[in-house]
């Protein structure tokens, strides 16, 4: 088991899986929730109504166990394009010793 699953009670990791959809759907003003919806392999088909969406968001990343997958949420995040290009930005900045804007 990862370590991240060890720090966080299935609670907490339940909501920190759900803060990352929240998170788009707060601000989902270019489309972003679609796109990382396609990104992370979501169909849109599982669920029957929109208000269903938070929840079966979740569940993608239960696992057996009761627990969630906290690391493959943040893999998730971190490998989605426009985020993967800012990682980059961030990362290459600091190793040319230039601050960065966050």
């Amino acid at each position: 088991m990862c370590s991240t699953l060890k720090k966080f009670s299935p609670k907490e990791q339940k909501t920190i899986i759900l803060s990352i959809f929240a998170d788009f759907a707060e601000s989902d003003d270019d489309g972003d929730l679609l796109s990382y919806l396609d990104h992370i392999g979501f169909d849109l088909r599982v669920i029957s109504h929109v208000k269903e969406l938070p929840a079966a968001f979740v569940a993608k990343y239960r696992l057996k166990t009761g627990k969630y997958d906290v690391d493959r949420a943040a893999n998730d995040l971190a490998t989605w394009p426009p985020i993967a290009a800012r990682i980059a930005e961030l990362t290459e900045a600091e190793q040319k010793g230039l601050p960065n804007d966050l």
